[in-house]
């Protein structure tokens, strides 16, 4: 089988495997989806714009690409004003990856949030097994009041101290 003959549809217009992929629907003016990547050169990134929007860089209301920006992002760098997925995930509402940042609910392997929730979660209520904020639950908790198995909490610091009253 030939590789550089094995697919010739409507997505390529070039190839398979380190290509580039570049495709508007209904038309390139108006993109309503609209797929675009660079293939597998490094200097070269596409830039997708439309509703739905995939590629190295996606913008759009739903864009999924290594950085994305839009209401919903999932990428690498996923940046969003609803909810955002991936490695690094920024969000107002809802974001969820390795490092997750929002204004309400994160979870990741470092949360920061409102409400967070991960290995190291940062925010007004934290779980995990780092949990710095106000109402902290975890294994070592940092803040106001909580729960954990190191506690350093003034809840507990309080505590300890009426002991010896």
């Amino acid at each position: 089988m030939n590789n550089k003959k094995w697919f010739n549809g409507m997505w390529e217009s070039r190839g398979w495997n380190q290509r580039e992929i570049d495709y508007q629907w209904p038309s390139p003016s108006l993109p309503i989806i609209n797929i675009r990547t660079g293939g597998m050169r490094k200097s070269k990134h596409r830039v997708a714009i439309g509703v739905i929007a995939v590629g190295d860089i996606a913008v759009g209301l739903v864009s999924i690409g290594a950085v994305s920006v839009g209401v919903f992002s999932f990428g690498a760098v996923a940046i969003s004003w609803l909810a955002s997925f991936g490695a690094v995930a920024i969000a107002s509402y809802l974001a969820g990856g390795a490092v997750a940042v929002s204004g309400w609910l994160s979870v990741g392997a470092v949360a920061v949030s409102q409400l967070a929730v991960g290995a190291v979660a940062i925010g007004k209520t934290a779980l995990g097994a780092v949990a710095i904020g106000e109402s902290v639950y975890g294994v070592v908790v940092i803040g106001q009041h909580g729960l954990g198995l190191i506690p350093i909490t003034v809840d507990f610091a309080n505590w300890i101290k009426g002991l010896f009253k």
